[in-house]
């Protein structure tokens, strides 16, 4: 292992290390949806430049989405001894310095760039940068670094006004930053040409570099959830919940896919910025009801899904109880066997400060202890009068008993919520909170559809 010559070129025991996370990245996101993969482009030199919200998660969504072996740049200070060098230049990441590195540092990365550029030049593998520079813990677009544009410039110098050096702004959008078995949404965005703006970075470097920052910055917050508003923030994000449905079959999409979810948050926020523009006093009223509804939830241990799914059929209480009651052995064998590197890896986060590198100490930790564990497992199983093909059967299951497990689990507390609201249903306390939901649908359809605004209460 680690016995690449150059950081861009394909390796085989990358290869096979990058299989494995696949593997594990496919059982810790339940769903995850990639569109327009083929805007990226073969045989050119290409940077694709996603968001950056969910720290180490980010990159593994390119490693484990995209048929490259992609080159990263990650910040310098990470890259301490010898043997985490070489096993991060394995892993195909160059050290970038920052100004808190101290200024010495900084001008390093002179060197740095012009590697990328070589890198970039081979066209063996895309440059992969997050423009935003470092990871933020809200669905919008921050500042972005000049980095990326400065190496793209450098790249497309040797190609004059041929187009050549692409930029590929890639939007992610996370069902849940920390969650396991969350979704996520890779939307991958049309090229932008570098050779556009080569003619002004011969005159005006400065200015071609705001330039296409600027450009870059408008193609990449199509592609992901960008929520700009500070004092609203909590409000879109509930909506996003509360009224996707709805949004939905307002713009005609039939399918609940993420890609259909995510265009239809994306109408739901252009909506709510230009009312906000327009009249922000509707917006802050909305958001009074809001706050009031989520208190109510909160106060009732109910989620908006319950509220909005409407009275719960007792039959079909019971039925999924039965279920649930038949299925609670495969639950019990699932979660004595997985617990311990379970905990391992969902328990410890709590010790780190940062919540945008839960998902990422999860998924890290949890592929090496788990197989670990089994390993563990398979030896005691060797002691025991258990046969070898028995043995290798219990083995077999452990890891997809986990999984059922888990979503035993999540499935409970969702059946003891609509038993928790079936229980309450003609009380006052859930009255009201259907009878605020109707209000904020209202107000909603006022705003997004004025038309048939009537409506706002189905569904």
């Amino acid at each position: 292992m680690f016995s690449k010559k150059k950081i861009d070129e394909w390796a085989l025991d990358y290869w096979l290390l990058q299989r494995y996370a696949i593997f594990c990245y496919n059982i810790y996101y339940r769903k995850v949806e990639v569109i327009n993969r083929h805007n990226i482009p073969r045989d050119y030199p290409v940077i694709l430049a996603p968001n950056h919200q969910n720290a180490l998660m980010d990159a593994l969504a390119i490693v484990c989405n995209m048929p490259y072996q992609c080159v990263f740049l990650a910040r310098a200070d990470i890259f301490k001894g010898k043997r985490l060098i070489r096993l991060l230049t394995f892993m195909n990441i160059m050290p970038v310095y920052r100004i808190r590195d101290g200024i010495e540092k900084v001008k390093m990365n002179d060197a740095v760039f012009g590697k990328t550029v070589d890198v970039l030049h081979n066209k063996l593998n895309p440059l992969c940068l997050f423009a935003e520079g470092n990871h933020g813990d809200k669905r919008r677009l921050r500042p972005l670094v000049k980095g990326l544009f400065r190496i793209a410039f450098q790249a497309q110098e040797k190609y004059g006004n041929n187009p050549v050096v692409k930029i590929v702004p890639i939007g992610y959008d996370y069902g849940h930053y920390q969650n396991f078995r969350s979704t996520l949404f890779v939307n991958v965005g049309v090229p932008i040409e570098v050779a556009e703006y080569m003619e002004t970075y011969r005159h005006d470097p400065v200015h071609a570099i705001n330039q296409l920052k600027e450009r870059f910055a408008a193609e990449l917050s199509k592609q992901m959830i960008d929520i700009q508003t500070e004092e609203y923030y909590d409000l879109y994000m509930s909506l996003r919940e509360v009224f996707n449905k709805d949004m939905r079959k307002i713009n005609g999409i039939r399918k609940n896919s993420l890609a259909a979810r995510f265009k239809a948050d994306k109408a739901m926020i252009d909506k709510l910025n230009a009312e906000l523009e327009t009249n922000p006093g509707i917006i802050r009223q909305l958001d009074d009801a809001m706050r009031e509804y989520q208190g109510g939830l909160k106060m009732a241990r109910i989620r908006d899904w319950v509220v909005g799914s409407g009275n719960p059929s007792l039959l079909l209480l019971v039925l999924s109880g039965l279920i649930r009651l038949v299925l609670l052995p495969l639950f019990v064998f699932g979660f004595i066997n997985n617990y311990l590197p379970y905990w391992l890896t969902a328990g410890r986060t709590r010790n780190l400060k940062d919540p945008q590198f839960h998902s990422s100490f999860k998924y890290v930790v949890g592929m090496i202890a788990f197989p670990v564990w089994y390993l563990v497992i398979a030896g005691i199983l060797a002691f025991t009068p258990l046969s070898f093909w028995m043995s290798l059967l219990y083995i077999i299951l452990l890891p997809a008993t986990g999984l059922v497990a888990f979503h035993y689990f999540i499935g409970i507390k969702k059946f003891t919520a609509r038993v928790r609201y079936y229980l309450k249903r003609k009380t006052r306390e859930i009255k009201d909170l259907t009878m605020q939901r109707s209000k904020i649908m209202t107000m909603m359809y006022a705003i997004v559809n004025p038309q048939k605004s009537n409506h706002a209460n189905q569904g």
